[in-house]
């Protein structure tokens, strides 16, 4: 493993665990991701019944997108499949759209 990649690892593994320290308070998506990712590796190592990608998506959609990532480098599932990386990847882009407008903009003034 090249040193750029551990940093990598070890850079999204602080920042999903800040993550799921602030939104395991609020719901359990995020090691939920975590964990449903390592099962569907162990799933397709075994050729057991997979874990839907639509359920894995949800998860990320639901604030689980950090573990997912992490999930994705730790276990290296779903790092090559184009449509599936897409689609997380779109869901991390609109999160942090999202984000940005909340805490950025006036977005929150002009809903209430």
């Amino acid at each position: 493993m090249s040193a750029m990649k551990r940093y990598l690892i070890i850079a999204i593994s602080v920042f999903a665990l800040i993550m799921l320290v602030i939104l395991l308070r609020f719901r359990p998506y995020p090691l939920l991701a975590y964990i449903l990712y390592g099962i569907d590796k162990l799933a397709a190592v075994y050729q057991w019944q997979r874990v839907p990608e639509k359920l894995l998506h949800f998860l990320a959609l639901s604030g689980g997108s950090p573990m997912a990532l992490l999930a994705q480098q730790i276990f290296n599932h779903k790092t090559s499949k184009r449509s599936f990386l897409a689609a997380y990847w779109l869901i991390v882009a609109v999160q942090l759209g999202l984000l940005y407008a909340v805490f950025y903009t006036d977005f929150l003034k002009q809903i209430f």
